[in-house]
């Protein structure tokens, strides 16, 4: 081989040895970023975690809530009816006692 090849060979060999530093500087980077990512998401699975009781204690008192305010509109509306009753009641009581001519 002539001298002109081995310095083609020698420029694509120094080519590919600077590609495979900066692709190995690229994988450095990306699998630090893979780990703060990683870190990130422990982080939030963790604090889930700890969250996970009260959104279950709020998703109950929810469910209370609810009930108790179906259980007050039944009683507003029986009360109401037992007004209306006692209403037509004493205008009943009123008609009976009035003096008979």
């Amino acid at each position: 081989m002539d001298m002109a090849r081995f310095e083609i060979l020698e420029a694509y060999v120094v080519k590919l040895v600077h590609a495979f530093a900066r692709l190995k500087a690229e994988n450095q980077t990306l699998c630090q970023q893979v780990q703060q990512l990683q870190d990130a998401v422990d982080t939030q699975q963790q604090e889930l975690s700890r969250l996970r009781p009260a959104q279950d204690e709020l998703t109950h008192l929810r469910t209370v809530m609810q009930t108790l305010r179906q259980e007050r509109h039944v009683i507003r509306e029986k009360l109401e009816q037992m007004l209306v009753t006692i209403e037509w009641l004493e205008g009943c009581s009123h008609v009976d006692g009035s003096p008979k001519v």
